[in-house]
């Protein structure tokens, strides 16, 4: 027998001895000798000898580091004389046998045979362990195999038994991984497993995740071109040794595990493949034989997943017949009381007409006994009985006349000899009425219905008359009603007003409202509506102007709602409609008076306002400018008090006219009251010089079409126009701005003379702003009480304080001492000066009432400056008097100053004033004597105490003799009309001692005192 020994010997000689003894041609031995024990790994890594023989010691080693190399090899150590201890330890630590190297080497005449006797021992020894094993393996295979058949018949579901199968399977194999699943079939017919049991090689989160997320199930293998996939497809045995490079792994998910080795088994039962095996890395790898050894594991496996499967099948054939049967009683019972419960009586009647099925509202309705129906009769013997008990009335005359034949034929027995009608309606004895449907059934016999339609008949009834009543009220209102399609079409109309007028019906059905002939609604507005309609939305009030048959405008408001059917569909739009033309034009009437001066037909304020500042928009976008022209007619109060109010109209509406004419169209001409108007002009050059240049050529052009003369009545008459000029260009500038510009332009134009123009100046702004500042402060202060009296003495020839004058003063928190020359005027102007006076005379009145408390000051007199608004007040007495009661002051010490234009003014009426308080003791003095007009008629009628000489003529009274003469004469005057006089601003001795000589006896000025407060006087 041939026999290859692996020899390892440093010793060259030794080892050539050794080969040479062994290594005979006849016996065909081969010998391949090594060195080290380096080179015997490698040779042992690649070929597997019979035997090895080692000495004891190499170049790298001993023979013992060979020892974990041999895997089996039988192997025997080669020991030098002298050694054999060293063999007895060879011996126990693994080696099969020794030999002892004598010099001579006489030893080489035994070894062959001493080789023949260790693998001779050792075969022996190998196939008893096989065979060992084998038995063992076997005994695993039946325990395997019973525990399987345990684990089926104990086990609901697939995967614990498949688990348990898979542990058998891989111990049984010596598999590192396996899976075992069911195969089934999808619906394109192509087969795949269902893993349900696995090796855990999850490589990574996901796909630990992946194999927990399906192991309940079982994980899908549906990739046929791969090794799992080649055994589902062929129904046999997969065995790849070298998987790593089969094309077949090529299916393997990536990140799985290398397979090196697989094995694949389909188990089949009953022909039909029914689930697969797959065990991978094992090593050494699989065999045909393992296939074999497995099989009858495998067929058992077959048989019980047949089983279990019938079982399955049984299961769910028993469950869905039970389900089937439920879902029968339950349909059955649901149908018994459907019948028992519908508001409809039932009867099925077979082919031979008898009534096989009722139900309880069949009996009521038409008051049937139930032991009647028990019995199945035929229909004609109910058809009997009810019409012997009259149900049908004498002839048959509750059942409706197509009818009648019918029913007679049923009761005569033959009503299959008659066309049946489907329905019919009958009367019952109660006035109640049932509709009877017929049905035919095949191959023979009829389902009959009894429906309550009373209700249903009555409301059809209800419906006819509000059916007439909606006619007659469309036909007899002014609106009408109308309804479109779900494409907005006109499908009905109902009291057209316009049928009459040549707008028929007809001419609407097919179209839409925009598609209609003759209206007048902007692209904007249509589209508005038609947004609404599309979106289905409710609308109220949508308005549209056409033109009737005959040309005649109409306007029409739409209302109208959205139509929607039982499931909610959209199915059209209705509503109504109303002609509304006499509302457009008293609107368009409204409007015009609203927006137009009823006079001039000009734009009045409000349509003024909303043009002007669209101008001021027009202008900052097109960066140019324009200009407001506030113009007012000259002494026009003047012509409506001579020439009367109607002359005035007719004089305003020939200027409106003239204005008209002499601007663009484009400008707008406004009339604000009275004689004012207003023109706005735009679309003036950019720079503001020239635009400045172009507005004066507009005003200069109607300042000459007013300044030609005005017919009136055949009259000529004359009017000239002041005329105020603003540019403006700036969006940000209130118009309200505009027009308080262009005014105190007109009114600066008034200051120049009347008949011109006048651009507005800033300067003017600002005053005006100071000015309405300082009334603002006015107010204020009067509400502060921030106004005080100074008072200036009054006294006689010989230097003695007579009284003094109460001089106002206004201690402003900001502005200090305030002047009188610097409020009051501003006061008389705004009306002011009425709440100022009464103030001043409160104050003065309390300040006589104090001085009435001091014996040295209780014969002072007060005089106190009176305004003309003042003393023209109806209650001015009334006021003076109060004043005087309220302080407890003696009239008789109150002096009033008033001026000559005041007293000229209505002097009848200051007589009476005068008097009424002159006969109390209120004494009155004429201020700034001989500067205004002086009647002497006039001034001996009134009832005054005192003159006043003005400063004015005292001041030049050494110097000029004009004023020496007037203050001469003034002193004359009063001397003669027994009047006291009173020279103001005394200033120097020399003043003094000239109007002494004169005859003045009483002097005020600064020679005197400065005014101050009282406490100073």
């Amino acid at each position: 027998m041939p026999i290859s020994v692996l020899l390892i010997e440093s010793d060259h000689p030794h080892a050539q001895a050794v080969a040479g003894a062994l290594a005979d041609p006849w016996s065909g031995w081969r010998v391949d000798v090594v060195e080290s024990i380096t080179e015997a790994r490698e040779y042992l890594l690649r070929h597997r000898p019979d035997i090895v023989l080692a000495a004891q010691r190499t170049m790298d080693g001993s023979a013992f580091d060979l020892l974990q190399l041999l895997d089996g090899v039988p192997a025997i150590i080669i020991v030098r004389m002298g050694a054999e201890t060293h063999a007895a330890q060879a011996m126990r630590h693994g080696f099969d046998d020794f030999t002892v190297q004598d010099p001579a080497l006489d030893y080489l005449l035994t070894l062959p045979a001493q080789i023949e006797a260790v693998l001779e021992r050792t075969s022996s020894a190998r196939a008893r362990r096989a065979a060992e094993a084998m038995l063992a393996r076997q005994h695993r295979l039946l325990q395997a195999i019973s525990r399987a058949q345990g684990m089926f018949i104990a086990s609901s579901g697939p995967r614990a038994a498949f688990e348990a199968l898979l542990g058998e399977l891989m111990t049984l194999t010596q598999s590192a991984f396996g899976l075992v699943g069911q195969v089934q079939l999808a619906d394109d017919g192509h087969p795949y497993l269902r893993v349900h049991a696995m090796t855990d090689i999850s490589w990574d989160e996901a796909s630990r995740q992946r194999y927990a997320q399906h192991a309940e199930d079982g994980m899908v293998f549906d990739n046929l071109y791969s090794l799992v996939g080649a055994a589902l497809v062929t129904g046999e045995p997969v065995l790849s040794n070298d998987a790593n490079h089969d094309a077949r792994s090529a299916g393997t998910p990536s990140g799985h595990p290398t397979l090196r080795t697989y094995l694949g088994l389909p188990i089949h039962a009953a022909g039909e493949l029914v689930a697969m095996v797959g065990l991978a890395n094992r090593s050494g790898g699989y065999t045909n034989a393992d296939v074999q050894f497995l099989q009858p594991l495998l067929n058992t496996i077959g048989q019980l997943e047949t089983a279990r499967r019938a079982e399955l099948a049984r299961s769910h054939v028993e469950a869905e017949l039970a389900r089937t049967s439920a879902l029968l009683a339950e349909k059955t019972r649901a149908l018994e009381g459907t019948l028992d419960n519908i508001s409809q009586g039932i009867t099925n009647v077979d082919a031979e007409g008898r009534i096989r099925v009722y139900n309880q509202r069949y009996l009521e309705l038409l008051d049937l006994p139930e032991s009647l129906l028990a019995t199945q009769p035929l229909v004609e013997e109910v058809v009997r009985f009810q019409t012997e008990r009259g149900d049908f009335g004498p002839e048959f005359q509750l059942i409706e006349p197509m009818a009648r034949n019918y029913v007679a034929s049923e009761y005569a027995a033959h009503g299959g000899r008659m066309n049946m009608p489907q329905s019919y309606v009958r009367r019952t004895r109660q006035g109640r009425y049932i509709e009877v449907r017929t049905r035919a059934l095949e191959p023979g016999g009829r389902v009959r219905t009894f429906t309550d339609v009373t209700d249903y008949l009555s409301t059809l009834e209800a419906l006819r008359q509000s059916e007439a009543r909606w006619r007659s009220l469309t036909d007899l209102s002014s609106d009408w009603y109308w309804e479109q399609d779900d494409q907005f079409r006109f499908v009905r109309l109902d009291g057209n007003p316009y049928h009459t007028e040549g707008v028929p019906d007809e001419m609407h059905y097919g179209l839409t409202r925009w598609e209609l002939p003759d209206t007048f609604v902007n692209e904007g507005q249509w589209r508005e509506h038609r947004e609404q309609l599309e979106a289905h939305q409710v609308f109220h009030d949508f308005e549209m102007q056409r033109l009737s048959q005959d040309g005649k405008p109409v306007w029409v408001s739409i209302s109208g709602e959205p139509i929607f059917d039982e499931e909610g569909r959209f199915t059209g739009y209705r509503g109504v409609a109303r002609d509304i033309t006499e509302r457009k034009l008293a609107e368009a009437e409204i409007q015009r008076l609203a927006f137009y001066d009823e006079l001039t037909g000009l734009p009045n304020r409000r349509l003024l306002m909303d043009r002007l500042e669209r101008a001021v928009a027009t202008t900052q976008r097109d960066g140019r400018h324009g200009a407001l022209l506030f113009l007012d007619l000259d002494n026009f109060k003047g012509i409506n008090d001579t020439m009367g109010h109607e002359w005035g109209d007719r004089l305003l509406v020939q200027v409106a006219a003239r204005i008209g004419a002499s601007v663009r169209a484009t400008d707008t001409v406004a009339r604000l009251g009275g004689d004012e108007f207003v023109v706005v002009v735009q679309g003036l050059h950019g720079h503001e010089v020239e635009a400045a240049a172009e507005a004066e050529a507009v005003a200069q052009k109607v300042l000459l079409a007013l300044n030609q003369p005005y017919v009136v009545d055949g009259c000529d008459m004359h009017s000239t126009p002041s005329i105020g000029i603003a540019l403006f260009q700036d969006a940000q500038q209130p118009v309200q701005e505009l027009l308080k510009r262009a005014d105190l332009a007109m009114y600066q134009a008034k200051a120049q003379g009347r008949n011109t123009l006048c651009f507005f100046d800033p300067a003017m702004q600002a005053a005006a702003s100071a000015r309405s500042a300082l009334e603002g402060d006015i107010r204020q202060g009067l509400a502060r009480n921030e106004f005080l009296l100074h008072y200036q003495p009054v006294v006689d020839a010989s230097g003695h304080l007579l009284g003094a004058e109460a001089l106002v003063r206004w201690q402003h928190p900001q502005r200090g001492m305030v002047s009188p020359a610097d409020f009051i005027p501003l006061a008389e102007q705004t009306g002011l000066i009425l709440p100022l006076g009464r103030q001043v005379l409160a104050l003065a009145c309390r300040q006589l009432a104090l001085w009435a408390t001091a014996p040295a000051k209780a014969a002072w007199t007060l005089a106190v400056n009176v305004s003309a608004q003042e003393f023209r007040q109806p209650d001015f007495v009334e006021q003076v008097l109060a004043a005087l009661r309220d302080a407890a002051a003696n009239p008789r010490l109150l002096k009033l100053e008033l001026t000559e234009s005041l007293l000229l003014h209505d002097v009848e009426d200051s007589i009476l004033k005068m008097q009424a308080l002159r006969t109390l003791g209120v004494g009155f003095s004429l201020d700034d004597f001989g500067t205004g007009y002086s009647s002497l008629s006039y001034l001996k009628r009134l009832p005054l105490d005192q003159l006043k000489i003005d400063q004015s003529f005292v001041r030049d009274v050494l110097t000029d003799p004009n004023d020496a003469t007037i203050a001469c004469t003034i002193i004359t005057l009063a001397r003669s009309l027994g009047l006291d006089v009173v020279a103001e601003g005394v200033e120097t001795e020399g003043q003094r001692a000239f109007l002494l000589r004169n005859g003045c006896r009483q002097f005020q000025g600064y020679l005197f005192g400065r005014p101050g407060p009282a406490e100073l006087l």
